[in-house]
């Protein structure tokens, strides 16, 4: 009786126990995001939350501060019934702008993020001069001032998804228009290189040096997440600045020809540039549940092979729609015209659990506290790593 009695103690002493740390962590994690189970204790959801609020977090590819989800929000029923492109990146940030509901600060602040890195700078041009807390990062100087107003910025990024066309003179341009990160291949074959999913890899073209040669010239980042390996090679040999790989991951990990071989990321840091881990399920593992901690396999990977002074974030993934509309814009015809084959196993509807959207991005700080790196590694790694390499080139 008096044993059964103790062990009735204990056990309602430990359900108390476990309430109150639940209770306690509510205050480092949201209850919708951000809260995926790494079985922290207390003082490490404390020390996460900390460092992901002290350092500038730069995602080195977004898609859009949210994905479907956003989407499943009550106030934008209106939205989608009155707007045939509400699906938009511009649409969602048009709350703000229409109806000054600040709703899009909210999830950037959210997400914690201070910078991304986006595909199409026009309408964040017109977003930005319409908000007070966006802006167009062309420095690093824009972005060290982003974030001590609590601000946030955006850096446009370019893939070349049908290929660079032959006139240098666009490269000038797109960097006086603010851009400062350039892809020099996507999947294919151009008139610059070949891409990581071509039948054939034959390396940069004369055209190619000519690129790379201009975006160092310009003061541009080289971005080589899409190339093939002798492209890749060839640019990190003639390239006189870092280069990167803003989203890829570990053929070792996981064999796809998305990812870079050991051999590839070598040649890469060895510019002193970095990797950027995507969060693109598909790219990462053939496990249908693929979870966060897949992502971290890369990452941890990636680190024990060049230093965790190289490695990045570059989500990559989701994007900003519902999970129907993205389907029926990128299905098998869509995938086919920029170089995706069925063996690459894209599959629209699926989404990294842990990482839903980019309101998600605290998972990854906590993921990394869970898996032991130190403060620096984890700031080096969820943005400065890519600041130092960002204000080398750029300034």
């Amino acid at each position: 009786m008096l044993l059964r009695s103790c062990a009735a103690a204990i056990t309602f002493m430990t359900l108390n126990l476990s309430a109150s740390i639940s209770k306690k962590r509510k205050k480092y994690t949201s209850d919708k995001f951000g809260n995926y189970d790494f079985g922290l204790d207390e003082i490490k959801e404390q020390r996460a939350f900390r460092l992901h609020q002290e350092s500038i977090v730069i995602d080195m590819v977004q898609q859009g501060i949210g994905g479907y989800r956003v989407f499943e929000e009550p106030h934008l029923k209106d939205l989608q019934n009155s707007n045939k492109d509400y699906m938009s990146l511009g649409a969602i940030y048009s709350e703000d702008i229409l109806g000054r509901k600040n709703v899009m600060r909210e999830r950037w602040k959210d997400a914690g993020i201070t910078v991304g890195c986006v595909g199409d700078i026009l309408p964040y041009v017109l977003l930005a001069e319409n908000l007070s807390w966006l802006s167009i990062a062309t420095s690093s100087a824009d972005i060290y001032q982003a974030q001590k107003s609590n601000g946030h910025t955006v850096l446009e990024y370019h893939q070349p998804t049908g290929g660079l066309p032959r006139d240098i003179s666009v490269l000038e341009k797109a960097y006086l228009k603010g851009r400062r990160i350039q892809g020099i291949t996507y999947n294919l074959s151009d008139f610059v290189g070949s891409g990581c999913t071509e039948r054939v890899d034959h390396g940069l073209t004369f055209y190619g040096v000519e690129v790379v040669k201009k975006c160092n010239e310009l003061g541009m980042i080289v971005d080589l997440s899409h190339t093939g390996p002798l492209t890749t090679y060839d640019t990190c040999k003639i390239s006189k600045f870092p280069v990167i790989a803003n989203h890829t991951g570990s053929k070792e990990v996981y064999n796809h020809q998305r990812n870079k071989s050991d051999k590839e990321l070598r040649a890469i840091t060895d510019t002193g540039g970095i990797i950027g881990v995507y969060a693109v399920p598909f790219f990462l593992t053939d496990n249908p549940k693929a979870n966060i901690s897949h992502m971290l396999n890369h990452i941890d990977y990636i680190v024990n092979l060049v230093g965790w002074e190289h490695v990045g974030i570059g989500t990559d993934w989701v994007n900003t729609g519902t999970k129907d509309y993205i389907e029926s814009i990128f299905g098998l015809e869509a995938q086919a015209s920029i170089g995706f084959r069925p063996e690459h196993n894209i599959n629209t509807r699926q989404n990294l659990i842990g990482f839903d959207d980019a309101r998600d991005f605290p998972n990854i700080t906590r993921g990394l506290v869970a898996r032991g790196y130190t403060d620096d590694e984890i700031k080096g790694i969820i943005g400065g790593n890519f600041l130092r390499v960002f204000q080398e080139i750029c300034g």
